[in-house]
């Protein structure tokens, strides 16, 4: 065999013995460095939207405040009576108070100080358990804008209600993680792992079904029905 190729053929095993050392040497000295070990550990669920919201943003203007308020108002009432057709209780439906944008004249970038006109929004929102249901509605709104109403309907809002109660189950999964990892590093150097000495919970992550989106400051997807829910720790082992 040629030099060309022995030589570089030695450095390679030299390196791969000496950083083999240096991880045995790392992990065999867990036990003398400290008594502890930190990890993290994780664990996700799928869940199902349970809640959704939806608002549906009624929007007239008139020469005059009180036809605009009046044109706003009977869109509004349209609208709740729509929602209650399709099924929804009364309960589920409210009606908020109208908001008023008065629109005043500009010329030249100066205000002439004449109103040329009044515009009034009035909001009805929908909270309901039929996330399905709003979903298919809020696909198409022709019904009412057949109806001369000038509404727009935002993007319905998914939630997950039953969050609180999955947190702690979660984070109980995530401390199994934790230990299942600190287990899996300390065996090599013959230590085992102990008690807990400290946790350290991090944020949640909502997100939309097998998305890699993360937070630093957690997330809370409302776009799509179907979610994941993460959970993470960081917990300190003692090492026996």
């Amino acid at each position: 065999m040629s030099d060309s190729r022995t030589i570089p053929a030695i450095i390679l095993g030299t390196a791969l013995i000496a950083a083999a050392t240096i991880g045995a040497i790392a992990v065999s000295g867990l036990k003398r460095a400290g008594d502890d070990i930190t990890v993290t550990g994780s664990a996700t669920r799928p869940v199902r939207s349970d809640l959704a919201v939806w608002r549906l943003d009624v929007t007239s203007q008139a020469p005059t405040q009180i036809a605009a308020t009046r044109s706003t108002a009977g869109g509004a009432e349209q609208v709740r009576a729509w929602l209650i057709a399709q099924g929804f209780a009364d309960s589920l439906i409210t009606v908020r108070a109208p908001f008023t944008y008065v629109q005043n004249e500009w010329i030249n970038g100066m205000e002439t100080g004449r109103i040329l006109g009044y515009r009034v929004g009035q909001q009805v929102e929908l909270r309901t358990a039929s996330v399905d249901r709003v979903a298919e509605l809020a696909g198409d709104l022709t019904p009412l804008l057949d109806q001369g109403i000038p509404v727009v309907g935002q993007a319905p809002e998914f939630l997950y209600a039953a969050l609180p109660e999955l947190r702690g189950p979660l984070l109980a999964d995530a401390t199994r993680d934790a230990r299942v990892r600190a287990e899996e590093i300390v065996t090599a150097a013959g230590a085992k792992v102990g008690r807990i000495k400290a946790v350290r919970v991090g944020v949640f992550q909502v997100r939309r079904r097998q998305s890699t989106e993360i937070s630093d400051y957690g997330m809370y997807d409302t776009s799509d029905r179907d979610k994941d829910v993460t959970g993470v720790v960081r917990v300190t082992f003692a090492l026996d």
